[in-house]
């Protein structure tokens, strides 16, 4: 129940992420931060796996407290619960810093891949946030019921959504990153903006 309630949360934030970097793509200003705030949300999951871990070892520790005390406090479940709230917002503030530092770095380190890697790297993005998408359309369209009998037919909006984020990922990844960093880089600025493809 656990494993199977931790990916279910693990998978609600990646559906967040996917639909972020959707938004992020639909305005340009805020594409070359698209991978970034997808990985923001991402971070959530197992972060929100760790803290639910934490909750049910603290409610576990607290029952083995009163038992070993064999005391019967009467403001005991007021006391942990100020325990737990605190636990739970001191949880959030940690994920909210760790997210936040990852996609910090990581849109660092995006800036100082060369193109050809930076390509790579963002159709394997691309792709896997198409799953996910490929995936919650496949469950929705399931749920309906009306295509129970065809599910190995709808099973293919999955690999559809991959090769359709793959494949646009490719060919418009320059504009995932805007421009070349000036300083603290390793790569030159034509290794960042790549090889000038043809207009056709």
């Amino acid at each position: 129940m656990i494993v199977l309630m931790s990916a279910l949360i693990v998978f609600f934030f990646l559906v967040l992420g996917s639909a972020a970097f959707c938004v992020c793509i639909l305005i340009p200003p805020g594409r070359k931060y698209a991978l970034s705030t997808a990985l923001w949300f991402a971070v959530w999951g197992p972060c929100s796996v760790l803290l639910l871990f934490l909750a049910i070892l603290g409610v576990v520790a607290g029952g083995f407290a009163l038992h070993a005390t064999q005391m019967h406090w009467e403001d005991a479940s007021r006391f942990f619960s100020a325990i737990g709230w605190g636990a739970i917002v001191a949880g959030v503030i940690v994920t909210c810093l760790i997210a936040t530092a990852a996609a910090w770095l990581h849109q660092a380190l995006i800036h100082r891949m060369t193109f050809l890697l930076f390509r790579l790297y963002v159709v394997f993005v691309a792709a896997g946030i198409g799953s996910v998408i490929g995936s919650v359309f496949f469950w929705l369209a399931m749920g309906s019921g009306r295509f129970a009998q065809v599910w190995w037919l709808v099973a293919l909006i999955v690999p559809v959504m991959i090769l359709a984020f793959g494949s646009q990922a490719y060919k418009h990844s320059r504009a995932l990153r805007g421009h070349a960093p000036t300083g603290l880089t390793w790569i030159t600025a034509d290794e960042f903006v790549g090889p000038v493809e043809p207009q056709g």
